[in-house]
């Protein structure tokens, strides 16, 4: 190996990399486009009979997390129906691990690729259900109709109609 042909070597690496187009994009005002599998904000579905929250109160999102997030406040009837009186999400402890989606008996949490999170007060990041469902509902409109909720590729028509 002759003498200085790391030198050489390295300048002409510094010299490739000098040349490619930037990757930054300036944040406010340009987003770049987000991962199908990206896993942002946890939204809840809203009842389409009610108009309410989907959530029936069974706290099984409750015990599957894993840092003491979520906090379901019920009471029930005479009747033995359970109402949900308090939703709470604290969005500032999730580590998005959506054990909390996947314990829902009735997938009435679904994920969101909403990343923004940021506010100056780290008491706004205690949501409550009703705004869950708006941050659901706002995601679920900036969605194509494929990839709402089946993924990129996949049409409603053969998603359930698998062999």
């Amino acid at each position: 190996m002759p003498l200085g042909s790391g030198v050489l070597k390295g300048l002409k690496t510094v010299l490739m990399v000098g040349r490619r187009k930037p990757a930054t994009v300036m944040y406010p005002e340009e987003v770049r486009d987000i991962a199908y599998r990206f896993r942002g904000q946890v939204g809840m579905r809203r009842d389409e009979i009610t108009g309410g929250l989907t959530c029936v109160g069974c706290g099984l999102c409750e015990t599957a997390c894993p840092n003491d997030v979520i906090r379901v406040d019920t009471h029930e009837n005479t009747d033995g129906t359970r109402f949900v009186d308090r939703y709470l999400f604290d969005v500032g402890r999730c580590v998005f691990c959506y054990f909390c989606i996947e314990a829902c008996p009735v997938d009435a949490l679904q994920r969101t690729h909403n990343f923004h999170l940021v506010t100056e007060d780290r008491r706004d990041l205690v949501i409550d259900g009703h705004k869950m469902i708006d941050i659901f509902e706002n995601d679920q409109s900036y969605r194509e109709e494929e990839q709402q909720n089946i993924g990129p590729g996949a049409t409603i028509t053969n998603w359930f109609e698998r062999g």
